[in-house]
């Protein structure tokens, strides 16, 4: 029988011994950290996984669930294609119920625009042998019931599915600690010691790790940690709102994108909800951080950033002030955010569902909650082992498409560690891209 949720109490002691050497340590326990360490583990490589938190404490929870390979940039798509092959297989490999439903992804759309771009975007599958395919209104409705209003057409691929968040990547935690890994939470790395260039040891709040091998998957702070490093990561943090619904009569089994919405049904009827592909930027100092790479794209896809001056920006001043983050802390800070949900999405989304589909009148949202989202500037990840540090890899900037990249690219840490190269071709996730002029502009920096 699987494990119906992993027990976090089991991941990590606050009296464990901790150790002094390890083969790899890892900094951030998010799914990229923790898949990169269960697959590790299997190779028999001993890593140690650090988070100046908690295991899964940050985004990889508070995602909205999709698995795709639909709508990504073509940089992506190769590897979502070898992702859901793993995706397949996840709950068996792992023993715990992710709530995998294999239900296709389906994008609906209702202006012209939208409507133009998946069948661009059609080139991109053509390309690589996806099953994607486009959908008249007839076939729409065979895989959505009730929807009322236009759709033009639809983009559908039926090999996408979706998982629970809450659940994946404690579940990789939980079996990675059983092979051998790891875990210790409230621990940051605050340095990475080098000799001739490589990497020799990891500095964190409970001692040094030796080692030569680091991987930085460390999220939205992850800049901090690589600047340490003498490395420019051009990374910035946007608020994504999430919310969830009371158990509602079933409308479709595949991930929903359409007339403003985001939709998600969780086998028991409860919806995921997102106010379409917008976030919220809380305007500081810091996001004059790397602006000149972002100005290009804000313009061309500025309706899917809302900007506010709210408090964010008073405690960045202060915090800058000499003093108002001791210096020990600046690598780590914010230790443990707590983004809140912005409140309008709520009722905007609410009143969008229930006039798209009548039959959920009776949608209530029960819970909603915030995350902070870091993206780059292409729209893409960094995953590299770039050659200025001998040792380090990085997995980071996933720019809020990450949970369904978790798993494959924890094995491609996994193999690039251990046999010196990935299976995958990943030239076009290279840190250098923003430097040497092989940046490409994106279709969506989300």
């Amino acid at each position: 029988m699987t494990t119906t949720y992993p027990l976090h109490a089991a991941l990590t002691r606050a009296d464990d011994t901790f150790p002094q050497h390890a083969d790899v340590v890892i900094a951030g326990a998010g799914i990229m950290g923790c898949a990169a360490a269960w697959y590790l583990a299997r190779r028999g490589v001993r890593a140690v996984v650090v988070d100046k938190s908690r295991i899964a404490g940050q985004q990889s929870t508070r995602a909205w669930g999709f698995v795709r390979q639909q709508g990504r940039e073509a940089a992506e798509v190769p590897l979502m294609m070898s992702g859901i092959r793993l995706w397949e297989q996840l709950e068996k490999e792992l023993d715990f119920d992710l709530e995998w439903r294999q239900g296709g992804c389906l994008y609906v759309a209702s202006e012209e625009r939208d409507w133009t771009s998946f069948q661009q975007w059609m080139d991109v599958a053509r390309q690589y042998g996806l099953d994607t395919r486009l959908l008249d209104r007839a076939q729409i409705d065979a895989h959505v019931k009730g929807m009322q209003g236009t759709a033009l057409g639809g983009l559908y691929t039926p090999t996408d599915g979706q998982a629970e968040p809450r659940r994946v990547a404690a579940a990789f935690a939980a079996r990675a600690v059983e092979a051998g890994a790891l875990f210790f939470e409230g621990c940051g790395v605050v340095a990475v010691e080098r000799g001739a260039g490589a990497i020799t040891g990891v500095v964190t709040e409970r001692g040094t790790i030796r080692t030569s091998r680091f991987i930085c998957a460390a999220g939205a702070t992850s800049w901090r940690l690589l600047a340490t490093l003498g490395l420019e990561l051009p990374q910035q943090v946007v608020r994504g709102t999430c919310m969830r619904t009371n158990a509602l009569p079933q409308i479709t089994a595949s991930t929903f994108w359409g007339s403003g919405l985001g939709i998600r049904q969780r086998a028991n009827g409860m919806i995921n909800l997102a106010d379409d592909m917008q976030v919220d930027v809380d305007v500081t100092l810091g996001h004059l951080r790397a602006l000149k790479w972002f100005l290009p794209e804000l313009w061309t896809q500025r309706d899917s950033f809302h900007f506010h001056l709210n408090g964010a920006f008073l405690r960045d001043l202060r915090e800058r002030v000499p003093g108002g983050v001791p210096q020990p802390e600046r690598v780590l800070h914010p230790r443990d955010p707590q983004p809140q949900p912005e409140r309008s999405h709520t009722p905007r989304a609410l009143r969008k569902l229930k006039a798209l589909f009548p039959a959920l009148k009776d949608a209530q949202v029960t819970e909603a909650w915030a995350g902070l989202i870091d993206v780059l500037p292409d729209g893409i990840p960094v995953i590299d082992a770039p050659s200025q540090v001998s040792g380090l890899m990085i997995a980071t900037g996933f720019c809020g498409h990450g949970f369904a990249m978790g798993p494959i690219v924890g094995k491609l840490l996994a193999e690039w560690i251990d046999e010196g190269q990935p299976s995958l071709d990943l030239a076009e996730f290279r840190l250098q891209r923003f430097f040497d002029g092989t940046m490409k502009r994106p279709r969506s920096m989300l």
